[in-house]
């Protein structure tokens, strides 16, 4: 008998609504329209979220990466439920910066390097970069796209290897 109560309790309880997923980039704005006015607003991650609502529409800005459960309740007590994914933006330049002893150019872009107590520079003339001394530091002038190493020897002797990556 405790099976079978079981069972009605589970029919009679109100199902939780099944939520759509939702994927925004940092910084998107969406506007939901809906044909009921919202009436209640629910949201796991406030400050992941800002959220607008203006009758029977819903500005939802993305503010932050990560995840949050938003609910909206109409007037008529019907609710909708997303699940948001936020993605944060991709940094040009940063996302793509080059390792240890690497530098990125465009072709045309310079680049000065310190180098303290330089006495020699050694580097392959294959067109693709042009290296000028100066004191203290050398400058690094991308002329065609490919690969260079540049290789900095101060008065001591110590090698600091530099590869130069130009792209079009």
């Amino acid at each position: 008998m405790p099976a079978l109560l079981m069972t009605l309790a589970l029919l009679a309880a109100p199902a939780a609504p099944t939520a759509v997923p939702l994927a925004l980039g940092e910084r998107q704005v969406v506007t939901l329209e809906f044909t009921r006015p919202v009436a209640k607003l629910g949201v796991t991650d406030a400050e992941a979220l800002l959220l607008e609502p203006s009758g029977t529409r819903l500005k939802v800005t993305a503010l932050r990466a990560g995840r949050s459960h938003l609910e909206v309740t109409f007037d008529d007590g019907a609710t909708l439920a997303w699940d948001v994914t936020v993605v944060a933006p991709r940094k040009v330049g940063a996302a793509a910066a080059a390792g240890p002893g690497e530098l990125e150019l465009a072709v045309g872009e310079e680049r000065k390097v310190a180098s303290p107590g330089l006495a020699r520079i050694l580097f392959e003339e294959s067109g693709v970069v042009k290296v000028r001394p100066e004191l203290e530091a050398v400058v690094l002038t991308a002329v065609g796209p490919g690969r260079a190493s540049v290789v900095l020897v101060d008065g001591a002797g110590k090698r600091t290897t530099l590869t130069v990556k130009v792209k079009p």
